[in-house]
C-alpha cells in the first residue's frame, strides 16, 4: 500500500508540474527572443527568412530540464525526430507530455483497481502516443519528400543546363516545389546566402531529412565539386536511378501483397473471433478475464501475436 501511495503521490506530481510547463506563459528568455524578432520584422527581415543554423536552439524553456537534456544523446535524436517531421515543439514539451500521459494511464488503472502491473502497461501505452505521432508525421513527410525528388532533381539538372548557377538552381527548386521539398532547399539557399558554407548547408538537409536519395545528392555535388565534372548529367543519373529504385519497389509490394494480407488477416482473426464469441456467449471467455490462468494466457497470446507480426513484417520489408 506504501508503494502505491507513493506511486499515486509522484503521478499527480508529474501530472501537475507537467501540465504547468505545457500550459505556462512564456518565460522572460521566450519574451526576449520574441521581442527581438518583432524587431527584425519591423526593419523589414522576414524571420522566416533567418535560417535555423544561425539560431540558438533549445531543447526546453526551462533552464533546469535545458541542462538536463542537452546532456542526453537521446534528446538530440529526439529533436532531430521533431525536425524530420517537420514540427516545432521542444524536446522539453515531448519529454513532459510523454511523462504527464504516463502518470495519467497509471492513475486512471489505480482508480479502476486494475493490477499495479496493468496500470503501469497503461501508463507507458499512453506514454507512447507522442512518439507514434511524431513517427506517422515523419513518415508522411519523409514520403512527400522522396515522392518529389526525382522532379525537383531533373528541374535542378534542366537549370544548370540552361546557363543559371548552381545557387540560381537551389534557388529555382525552392521556389517552383512545394513543401517539405521547397522548404528544404529554401534553407539550403538562405544558408548559402548568409555565409553558410555549402558542404555544411547541404549537410544539414541530410541531417533534417532521413532520405538516403538526399545523401545521393548531396554527396554527387560535394564530390563534383572536388574533382569536377558535368553536374548536370550527374543529377540526371541520379534522377534515373531513383526513379528504377520507385519501379522496383512497386513490382515488390505487388510481389508481397499476399503476403501482408496473410499477416493482416492473423493478425485481426483471434480479437474479430474474441469479440463475436464476446457477443455470441458472454459467459464462455468469462474465465480468460477473471481467472489467473487465463489473464496469464491472454498475455502470453498477446505477446506472441506481436512477435508473429513482427516477424512477417520482416520478411514482407525488402530494403532496395
Amino acid at each position: 500500500m506504501i508503494a502505491i501511495a507513493l506511486l499515486v503521490f509522484a503521478a499527480v506530481l508529474v501530472v501537475t508540474v507537467g501540465g504547468y510547463f505545457l500550459l505556462a506563459p512564456a518565460g522572460e528568455s521566450s519574451r526576449e527572443l520574441k521581442r527581438r524578432l518583432a524587431l527584425l520584422e519591423l526593419r523589414g527581415i522576414e524571420t522566416a527568412d533567418i535560417p535555423d543554423a544561425l539560431k540558438k536552439e533549445l531543447l526546453s524553456d526551462v533552464p533546469l530540464i535545458q541542462r538536463a537534456l542537452s546532456r542526453l544523446k537521446l534528446a538530440q535524436r529526439i529533436d532531430a525526430r521533431l525536425r524530420q517531421a517537420g514540427m516545432e515543439m521542444k524536446v522539453g514539451v515531448f519529454a513532459l507530455l510523454s511523462v504527464t500521459l504516463f502518470a495519467i494511464g497509471t492513475l486512471i488503472g489505480l482508480f479502476l483497481h486494475w493490477p499495479f502491473v496493468l496500470a503501469i502497461l497503461l501508463g507507458a501505452l499512453l506514454a507512447t502516443g507522442p512518439a507514434t505521432m511524431v513517427g506517422v508525421k515523419r513518415g508522411r513527410r519523409m514520403k512527400a519528400f522522396t515522392s518529389q525528388f526525382p522532379d525537383a532533381l531533373e528541374m535542378f539538372a534542366r537549370s544548370l543546363r540552361a546557363g543559371h548557377s548552381f545557387t540560381g538552381a537551389i534557388q529555382l527548386v525552392s521556389q517552383e516545389m512545394p513543401n517539405p521539398l521547397g522548404a528544404e532547399f529554401r534553407q539550403v539557399f538562405d544558408e548559402q546566402n548568409l555565409g553558410v558554407p555549402l558542404r555544411e548547408a547541404l549537410t544539414g538537409m541530410t541531417h533534417r531529412v532521413d532520405s538516403l536519395d538526399a545523401r545521393f545528392f548531396v554527396t554527387a555535388i560535394l564530390i563534383q565539386r572536388e574533382t569536377g565534372g558535368n553536374l548536370a548529367e550527374i543529377i540526371d543519373k541520379i534522377a534515373h536511378v531513383i526513379r528504377e529504385r520507385f519501379r522496383i519497389q512497386g513490382q515488390l509490394k505487388i510481389f508481397t501483397a499476399q503476403a501482408r494480407m496473410t499477416g493482416t488477416i492473423l493478425c485481426l482473426l483471434p480479437i474479430g473471433l474474441a469479440l463475436a464469441i464476446g457477443v455470441l456467449n458472454p459467459d464462455y471467455l468469462r474465465p480468460l478475464w477473471f481467472e489467473r490462468a487465463g489473464k496469464f494466457m491472454i498475455g502470453l497470446a498477446i505477446c506472441m501475436q506481436i512477435a508473429g507480426a513482427l516477424v512477417i513484417r520482416k520478411i514482407v520489408r525488402i530494403k532496395i
